[in-house]
């Protein structure tokens, strides 16, 4: 008798951060008939005063994610057993017979018959069908699965569907940062303007992210709202922007263990902090700090994960 024998596992990432934020002297938040209009005061890198203001459309509000559901693992599990005991349920008796076992985090199905070919196709068949029904799980709830820098299988929220998604809705905030960029500036100055921007936004440790699987991460429209959001959060509302005002520059998402930044491809100067991904140097900028760091400047930690490579980058399109 022969018997083929499958397992699934599944295990949550959560991006823990612990590095304090910039100051900012006033934020405002207003609904509006038309939408919600949002204030902000901050001192930049050179500490120069700094506002801006804009307003985000009612369709925009409603379109957008406005919290990131918790990853339940033994939902997860159940979708896939229901999807999987359906499908079992169309193999002939005669041909196989299925077995389905659970154990804490882990579901595994065996097929036993004395065909090996049949068994084959079958048990691949039920691989499909649980793939299939976990990635259509995650997806719903912009959730993915992610290898982590210890090649670790995980899940993690969805960065960089978050980025594409906010792109337009964000211009109006891309725009307010444009406006008062100073004349005959540059990219660079843009981008430095931004970051004391993000890193001014308070910071919010989120201690209880490893009990709330995955919840503490917050889409961008979550921190305009909410005036509060972590290094992965703050670095997808930051990536969002960027990719606004410049939509051909290649960009990376930079997730270390404890951390998350982003790296975009600029002609570095000597002192910027960079990678080197498919051929090209990539200019560290880090939204959330420590302090107000300007585009090619991190952490301590920061540049000793990046020496140890101790991280896992992801392409921002």
């Amino acid at each position: 008798m022969l018997v083929r024998f499958i397992q699934l596992t599944v295990l949550s990432l959560v991006i823990l951060c612990s590095q304090p934020y910039a100051e900012q002297t006033h934020y405002q938040r207003k609904s509006t008939g038309s939408g919600a209009s949002y204030e902000y005061r901050w001192l930049d890198h050179d500490g120069k005063a700094r506002k801006i203001s804009f307003t985000l459309p009612a369709d925009t509000l409603q379109s957008l994610p406005q919290q990131q559901l918790n990853y339940q693992p033994g939902l997860a599990m159940r979708e896939v057993e229901i999807a999987l005991m359906k499908a079992a349920q169309q193999i002939d008796p005669r041909v196989a017979r299925f077995s389905l076992t659970k154990r804490h985090d882990t579901l595994s199905f065996s097929l036993s018959g004395k065909d090996e070919e049949q068994l084959e196709a079958l048990t691949a068949s039920l691989k499909e069908t649980q793939k299939e029904t976990m990635d259509s799980y995650l997806t719903e709830r912009y959730y993915q699965h992610y290898t982590t820098p210890l090649q670790q299988k995980a899940v993690k929220p969805n960065h960089v569907r978050y980025i594409q998604e906010s792109v337009l809705p964000m211009v109006p905030a891309a725009q307010s940062l444009y406006d008062i960029v100073d004349e005959q500036s540059n990219a660079r100055s843009y981008l430095n303007l931004l970051l004391s921007w993000a890193q001014a936004i308070p910071y919010d440790t989120l201690e209880n992210r490893v009990s709330s699987n995955g919840s503490g991460f917050s889409p961008p429209l979550a921190i305009l709202n909410q005036n509060k959001g972590d290094c992965d959060s703050k670095a997808v509302l930051a990536a969002a922007l960027i990719r606004a005002f410049l939509p051909n520059n290649p960009m990376k998402l930079v997730l270390l263990h404890d951390h998350a930044l982003l790296a975009i491809s600029m002609t570095p100067l000597a002192t910027d902090e960079t990678i080197n991904a498919e051929g090209l140097p990539f200019i560290l900028l880090d939204p959330t700090g420590p302090g107000q760091l300007k585009l090619g400047e991190v952490s301590k930690s920061t540049r000793q994960g990046i020496a140890s490579r101790n991280y896992t980058l992801e392409t921002i399109p």
